[in-house]
């Protein structure tokens, strides 16, 4: 579920931001970890099974 949130949130930033605010914060890394550092996950909840699944999935919906 968690990470379901965080690509949901990043994709919404990707869509509604300006690209100077994508690539400031560190485009889809950068934006991907400030959403999973704010949100309150379950204490199981880490970069190898939250944070890069929700990556991967923001990543599959960006054109190329």
């Amino acid at each position: 579920m968690g990470s379901l949130v965080i690509a949901g949130a990043v994709q919404r930033g990707l869509d509604a931001a300006p690209g100077w605010l994508i690539r400031a914060a560190g485009g889809v890394d950068g934006l991907g970890e400030k959403v999973f550092r704010s949100l309150p996950l379950a204490e199981e909840a880490t970069v190898a099974n939250t944070l890069l699944p929700a990556l991967r999935a923001a990543r599959a919906h960006r054109p190329a």
